[in-house]
């Protein structure tokens, strides 16, 4: 039912503010934060930054205060993705106050009142204002006029949402600027002098023509290469930095997904087949839709290349008369039927131009119209552009639907969304094409209260035989030949368990104090669709991981170390006093291979091995080298060496402009790494 379900965005005010890096678009519902606050008031430190805790009350400030904005503009998003976003925007800005906007004054950086005047009012209007829906005209483009409308407003708006909204507007725009201003410090600090650059084009331009021979590290373990504990000692010790951890739990669980039975399939059925009869004789097919089916009616006209996909309701759709009834389809947990409701010849697209009146001045509207379709002025109308079927439905414009089959170049259009009347001149539509809309009478097939009680009861059941003990667990899970899934270095943060999107239940147990290794946890129910039973069978405290943890890992390192550097020096053994590559090649059991061009400061030097690369490009000519590359060891030659000019100054700062960019989109985690940022959030949403 894709095809059939499309088109349903309806078209609002957005709040589209960038924050920095952040894009401040979705809301938390305060009551859920109150309801965190409560389960968590023992310990409601959400964070830290530079040393001072973040508390809870002070992050829901910040979200309390976003909140106030949105519903200002009549927004109440409320699904978990957008939540998580609203969630990470408000913890950005905490960051920006504490940790960034100090750094940056701390480097002589201001935005003055005057450079605020001109990014709000000026001629350098900030991206923040121009993202703004509400500062745009009809096509959607920024309008100075509603701008400064909305700012003549705010003294006459009584309740306060104006003036609360404009000043979160200026808040980010100034936010924004720093960000944008330190930036460009980091950016234009980030430079070639004039040495390096002439060293990156003289380098770039010298190529050689390259004949190697490559032994890869045979695929078989070589037992003969060991590594002691000493080793990995020494190994953990000279990197333990780079065996930092979060604290993190590895766990075990037994999953039961609630489907429908099979008794759910048959009374599904039953009532489909019941509604089937009256859907076919039905004469009010919207109202008949969004009375009895679990899908919204659609006006929406689908060509048959659009419904190719639905192949089962096609041959009715498009080969049927008007009023007729497809058969029943049973479609992934649920039963289906589409009805024809009507048939247009319409074009896919069409040139629109609009002129807009008050639902007061019809009179002038109508003579207008009437003037117009006798010979039609395009000065007149505004363009808004070629309209599509989905451009209108997306925008909350399906009252403009006769362009696309209108009879008249201007047509009336009395739009009670808009409470406005249009006079819209259609110039030129595509060629016409059989269109049809289908009503859809569509009934999931739900699981029954049986249902979730049957699968509840082997939950509990099961969970109630554990008595927490993971001995138990493992034995039970066992006999009963129950699927026991493993998840490793689970951190706080984790959100998804398996198929289970937002399992923050278990994850709450998983890290909760009293929760110990070994334990296993009561039955838990998530997105009202899984049951969980949880076993923690390893607990890892946040900092350095324990050697004992990584030793296997360090061990595989070494052995890899040990073993190309064994097989480097039994092939240079092997070559020893051959003189040509030919020779080599049947030594060796392979074939002479060639590289032209190499070049050590093309982008070849990361496409290839770079110490292949980096030995071939100043090695002498004719003479046969060996190097030890990433898994194998290459034994080469330099057949032709050349100077050229092709890698020009133009390249070299193009190539420096990317550096610089990568290492701009690094400053962000740069500057929290040096505030020691802890996170906490996990524990609370």
């Amino acid at each position: 039912m894709a095809v059939l379900e499309k088109i349903r965005v309806k078209f609002g005010i957005l709040i589209t503010v960038l924050v920095a890096l952040a894009l401040l678009s979705f809301i938390l519902d305060p009551q859920t934060l109150r309801s965190a606050a409560d389960r968590f008031s023992s310990d409601n430190k959400v964070g830290s930054m530079n040393g001072k805790s973040i508390s809870y009350r002070e992050f829901y400030e910040e979200l309390n205060n976003i909140s106030e904005v949105a519903k200002s503009l009549g927004q109440n998003p409320s699904s978990e993705a957008e939540q998580a976003q609203l969630r990470d925007a408000a913890w950005q800005s905490i960051f920006d106050n504490e940790v960034f906007i100090p750094k940056a004054t701390s480097a002589g950086l201001a935005v003055g009142s005057d450079e605020m005047v001109d990014l709000t009012q000026g001629n350098n209007i900030s991206p923040v204002l121009l993202q703004q829906g509400v500062f745009s005209d009809a096509n959607g483009n920024f309008s100075r006029e509603a701008l400064v409308n909305f700012v003549q407003s705010i003294d006459a708006d009584e309740t306060g949402s104006a003036a609360r909204y404009w000043s979160f507007l200026e808040e980010s725009v100034y936010r924004n600027q720093m960000y944008a201003k330190y930036g460009s410090l980091i950016e234009n600090s980030d430079f070639q002098t004039e040495i390096e650059k002439n060293r990156m084009i003289a380098e770039s331009n010298v190529t050689a023509d390259v004949d190697f021979v490559f032994s890869p590290l045979p695929f078989d373990a070589d037992t003969t290469v060991t590594v002691t504990s000493d080793e990995i000692r020494r190994f953990y010790n000279e990197r333990k930095e780079q065996f930092k951890q979060p604290a993190n739990r590895d766990i075990e669980y037994v999953m039961w997904e609630v489907v429908p039975s099979a008794q759910d399939y048959a009374d599904t059925k039953e009532e489909f087949d019941a509604l089937y009869e009256d859907f076919a004789k039905a004469e009010n097919l919207k109202a008949f839709v969004t009375l009895n089916s679990d899908s919204k009616w659609n006006p929406y006209f689908f060509s048959e290349d659009q419904l190719a996909s639905e192949p089962e309701f096609q041959e009715t759709a498009f080969h049927a008369p008007v009023g007729t009834v497809s058969p029943v389809v049973n479609q992934d947990r649920a039963y289906a039927a589409i009805r024809v409701a009507a048939v247009r010849n319409m074009a896919d697209s069409a040139h629109v131009y609009y002129k807009v009146f008050p639902l007061t001045k019809e009179d002038d509207a109508d003579a207008f119209i009437a003037a117009q379709q006798r010979k039609p002025d395009v000065s007149q109308f505004t363009e808004m552009g070629w309209l599509t079927q989905d451009a209108l439905y997306a925008n909350g414009l399906s009252e403009f639907d006769p362009v696309f089959d209108a009879q008249q170049k201007v047509i009336k259009v009395k739009s009670v969304n808009n409470q406005a009347i249009f006079a819209l001149y259609v110039p030129e539509k595509t060629k016409p094409v059989k269109k049809v809309q289908v009503a859809t009478l569509y009934k999931n097939v739900l699981p029954s209260d049986d249902t979730y009680r049957d699968y509840q009861m082997k939950a509990v059941e099961f969970a109630d035989a554990c008595d927490g003990k993971l001995a138990n667990f493992e034995k039970i899970a066992r006999e009963q030949n129950l699927p026991v899934v493993p998840l490793n270095n689970m951190t706080q943060a984790n959100r998804r368990i398996g198929p289970a999107e937002n399992a923050r239940e278990v994850v709450y147990w998983v890290f909760d104090k009293k929760t110990k290794e070994g334990d296993v946890s009561d039955l838990k129910t998530v997105d009202n669709k899984y049951y969980f039973v949880t076993a923690v069978t390893k607990t890892r405290k946040e900092g350095y991981a324990d050697i004992k943890d990584v030793a296997s890992d360090i061990r595989t390192v070494l052995i890899s170390e040990k073993a190309l550097d064994k097989h480097a020096a039994d092939v240079a053994k092997e070559v020893a006093g051959l003189t040509s590559l030919d020779q080599v090649a049947e030594k060796l059991g392979t074939t002479v291979s060639h590289y032209p061009g190499l070049s050590f400061g093309s982008a070849q030097y990361t496409q290839n091995d770079p110490a292949f690369v980096g030995a071939a490009s100043v090695a002498d000519e004719g003479t046969i080298q060996t190097v030890k590359g990433n898994v194998g060891v290459y034994v080469f030659e330099v057949s032709n060496r050349s100077t050229g000019n092709f890698f020009s100054a133009s390249d070299a700062a193009t190539q420096q402009a990317r550096t610089a960019s990568y290492h701009t989109s690094m400053l962000q985690d740069v500057i929290a790494n040096e505030a020691e940022i802890k996170d906490n959030r996990a524990r609370f949403f």
